[in-house]
């Protein structure tokens, strides 16, 4: 008689299924409210246009042009999403050229993004480049959404036993009472700080009504040395 095999999920399986099934609500979500209203709004700008041709030709090509527009703001969304998916410069290149790949997708966002990177230039664990990858990503993603930021400043200090990122738009900032130690502010922020802590850093948000935001995760770097 054969026995059962009993299939055990380790923390760490856990969190990485956690991570997927997140990072799958973050596309829908992202796809819904970006590329998707672009493109509903085309079609409806097309079939408009196609309605008014022969009566209105004036009106029917001012129509396209703007469905142009918005196919065009729907393409570089989607390419930006795809950097955000495949950080392949990330792999291979390590963390700084990958946070300046994403500052160079600025025009495709709004805010000017600039990057500075100072201390050692070395390569960090793959698990601690990942996590302030998908934190600054989403720190820049969280400020061009709520904060109507006209700059946005991301700087990596590795030190040699930490590596601190800061993430600091000029944006309209909101009342440090709405900053909770759970939930914190904006629908990624949670994300954020579970990244930070699963490596044994910390994640902290300061703000204040036309000061701006900042984001601050520190993560250590002895226990994660590739050597």
């Amino acid at each position: 008689m054969t026995a059962a095999r009993v299939h055990v999920r380790s923390p760490q399986r856990e969190r990485l299924a956690r991570e997927r099934e997140d990072e799958r609500r973050r596309l829908a979500r992202d796809l819904h409210d970006g590329p998707a209203q672009s493109l509903s709004a085309a079609v409806f700008g097309v079939d408009l246009a196609l309605a008014t041709l022969d009566r209105a030709p004036d009106s029917a090509r001012e129509e396209l042009l703007h469905a142009r527009d918005l196919l065009r703001d729907a393409m570089n969304e989607l390419r930006a999403m795809m950097l955000g998916l495949r950080p392949r410069l990330l792999e291979e290149k390590g963390l700084g050229p990958a946070l300046e790949a994403l500052a160079g997708m600025a025009p495709l966002w709004g805010p000017n993004v600039t990057v500075a990177i100072t201390g050692q230039s070395v390569r960090l664990a793959d698990d601690v480049e990942l996590a302030l990858y998908r934190i600054t990503q989403e720190a820049i993603t969280n400020a061009r959404k709520h904060s109507a930021a006209r700059e946005i400043r991301v700087v990596l200090d590795v030190r040699p036993d930490s590596a601190v990122l800061s993430v600091t738009d000029n944006g309209q900032g909101f009342p440090p009472r709405r900053i909770r130690p759970a939930a914190g502010h904006g629908e990624g922020v949670p994300g954020m700080r579970e990244r930070a802590e699963l490596l044994g850093g910390t994640l902290q948000i300061e703000s204040a009504p036309g000061k701006g935001t900042q984001v601050l995760a520190t993560l250590p770097l002895a226990e994660h040395d590739e050597g």
